[in-house]
């Protein structure tokens, strides 16, 4: 039997949607120590799907199988998993788990990047790829862009391209047959502690809502996205490795804003919804360091350290997220390492 053991991440924003480099996106996340998926798995003369999430288990087990073969088939279980479409990344951690349990128990030693592309993962962001493997902070360089065409683009079908659409003139094919490559990674300070709440609020946009955003996307003005470079290279990396959570806290408040602004068109806000941006809001009242949204949210988090600060802050954001109309709330650590394969003989 096999065992994949994996945690959520944060997306701390996606950089680049102006592509006047050749590539576009790019992104920045950390992975942290909760909510947890695991998932066993064992041959079977067929494909066998039990416990949480049977669907999406079997449609990533079917993808897999339909680009590498199976020769009997498996039986999959989901004993516990990442809560679906709120901002933590349920959908790549599940793909993986389901890739990397089928590779093992198939025997082919494939690399995380190989199982990703046979899964469907990777499309727009790297981050939940880098996170299963590495865990820690992660930034990854983006797609290349293959063409930049006006009027109605086309699949690039010699790359296996996927569109990034911009309702002010041009639509951009992307590379699709790579996954965005890391260009860092670092632990981070386990006492840096995220207050993490989930809005009982309408969840975030996936599938094909999330693709049609992408294709709304307004073209990101090319001088936000050099500050948000600038803020990314000058400020946040350099105060990671500093362990410096001040100036690590303002880059990732500033990064929020700007990508939230690039977004606003297609999200409602710069925040996912009202009630999340309230909450990021008085997390900065009550001392957090650093705020921000994960993904398409609605989760939300405030970044403090210690955890005394943070069980004070988590107990005064709950408070004011149940006169809000209540949600979750929870802390979250730092994971500094990456899944974890367990075989059962």
């Amino acid at each position: 039997m096999i065992e994949v053991r994996t945690c959520a991440r944060l997306h701390l924003g996606l950089l680049d949607n102006n592509g006047g480099l050749g590539r576009l996106y790019g992104s920045v996340g950390l992975a942290v120590d909760r909510p947890k998926l695991v998932l066993r798995a064992r041959t079977a003369k067929t494909l066998q799907v039990e416990g949480l999430e049977r669907r999406r288990v079997a449609t990533y087990a079917r993808r897999f199988m339909r680009r590498y073969g199976f020769p009997s088939g498996a039986h999959l279980n989901l004993i516990s998993h990442i809560q679906a479409h709120v901002g933590l990344g349920s959908g790549t951690q599940l793909a993986l788990a389901v890739g990397a349990a089928l590779a093992r128990l198939s025997g082919r030693r494939l690399s995380i990047q190989e199982i990703a592309l046979a899964v469907g993962r990777g499309v727009h962001s790297g981050i939940g790829i880098s996170t299963f493997q590495h865990g820690g902070f992660v930034l990854d360089g983006g797609h290349r862009v293959l063409t930049d065409l006006s009027g109605a683009a086309r699949p690039n079908r010699r790359f296996g391209s996927s569109e990034a659409g911009f309702k002010n003139g041009s639509a951009r094919a992307v590379e699709k047959n790579h996954v965005p490559p890391v260009l860092f990674h670092h632990a981070v300070p386990r006492d840096w502690i995220f207050v993490t709440v989930i809005p009982k609020t309408q969840k975030g946009l996936n599938g094909k809502k999330e693709d049609n955003a992408f294709i709304k996307l307004p073209r990101a003005p090319s001088g936000l996205v050099e500050k948000i470079s600038r803020e990314l290279l000058i400020r946040m990396l350099p105060a990671l490795v500093e362990k410096d959570i001040e100036n690590f806290g303002c880059a990732l408040t500033g990064i929020q804003c700007m990508v939230g602004d690039c977004f606003a068109s297609v999200q409602g806000g710069r925040f996912a919804n009202p009630v999340s941006e309230k909450i990021v809001e008085f997390m900065m009242g009550r001392g957090a360091a650093g705020i921000g949204q994960s993904s398409w949210g609605p989760t939300v988090y405030g970044l403090i350290q210690g955890k005394a600060e943070a069980q004070k802050l988590l107990d005064q954001t709950q408070a004011y997220l149940d006169s809000l109309g209540g949600g979750e709330s929870f802390l979250v650590r730092p994971q500094n390492r990456g899944a974890r394969i367990i075989e059962f003989r």
